[in-house]
């Protein structure tokens, strides 16, 4: 194996490699076990990560559609009432046709809508060409909601809770 001279020249420095060796050997598996627990808080973290980042993108969103919302109240859009009470306030559901009142035919393309809840909508045609509520944005200032429907001078509109 080793000869003496050998031994005696570099005993220390083999005896030090032995012995990180035998402790490398021994703690073979508190290393793999470290190892894996690290990969798993990593994985953990990163997950958390990515959810709060949805999170953060989804108020966002929710901040640019609100304002977007409250320049359309701003701008005068048309409020959405019920088909069978014209002095019942309808809420706008995405993908629905809304038709005018009087002569019972869907509002044109590019009529801005909304309701007495908050959403706003732009109508818009769906495969068929039929003008539908798409491109939805809503606002929690519901006093936007209500200073529009005052704007309809000698109406009497008013505003149930909807139902489900």
């Amino acid at each position: 194996m080793i000869n003496k001279k050998t031994w005696r020249k570099h005993k220390t420095e083999i005896v030090f490699v032995a012995a990180a060796l035998i402790a490398a050997i021994a703690g073979h598996k508190d290393i793999q076990n470290s190892m894996q627990s690290l990969s798993q808080e990593r994985a953990r973290i990163a997950i958390k990560s990515a959810e709060e980042r949805r999170i953060e993108q989804s108020q966002e969103l929710a901040r640019n559609k609100a304002a977007i919302a409250q320049q359309r109240y701003k701008d005068g859009c048309t409020i959405v009432v019920a088909v069978n009470s014209p002095r019942s306030l309808a809420t706008l559901v995405e993908g629905e046709t809304v038709y005018d009142r009087t002569s019972k035919k869907p509002l044109p393309s590019g009529t801005v809508v909304c309701d007495g809840n908050g959403n706003t909508g732009i109508l818009s045609p769906d495969k068929n060409g039929v003008p539908v509520v798409s491109d939805m944005a809503f606002t929690g200032n519901r006093e936007l909601a209500i200073e529009q429907v005052r704007k309809i001078r000698g109406a009497k509109v008013y505003y149930y809770t909807p139902e489900k």
